[in-house]
């Protein structure tokens, strides 16, 4: 009987084709994933960041005298009509406001957030935040 000590060349090149061979069919797999968890990053972070802002609004829309204008300003909005937008970072909110017309302190205020990154993929809504908010009191 003959003493094996190794591979022989046509067993190498034959293992080193099927691992081509499946790593060709497994790579898009984890390109995939990596798109899926940076845009699932992105949800979340614009998450966080409408959340912030809505309670930012919330705590401010309690002032005796306040009104969706007048809290949406101070807080470095710009607003035009019932529009306003903010500039922070990377990230673009717009404001949107309407008053109850049967109840004038409540207003319903909604905020979406969008990214503003180099990124061509960037730059859509990626959240928003709606509620109904009784201002002044």
């Amino acid at each position: 009987m003959r003493n094996k000590k190794g591979l022989t060349l046509v067993e190498v090149v034959v293992a080193m084709g099927l691992f081509g061979i499946i790593m060709v069919a497994l790579f898009p797999a984890f390109l995939i994933t990596n798109l899926m968890n940076i845009t699932s990053r992105e949800f979340t972070d614009a998450n966080f960041h409408v959340q912030t802002e809505m309670e930012e609004i919330y705590n401010a829309s309690k002032a005796t005298g306040a009104t969706a204008s007048s809290v949406l300003t101070s807080l470095g909005y710009t607003c035009v009509s019932t529009t306003c937008t903010k500039d922070e970072g990377d990230y673009h909110y717009i404001a949107t406001y309407s008053t109850n017309a049967q109840v004038a302190t409540i207003t319903n205020l909604l905020i979406v957030v969008s990214n503003q990154s180099g990124n061509p993929n960037y730059g859509k809504d990626r959240a928003e935040l709606q509620l109904y908010l009784r201002f002044g009191n």
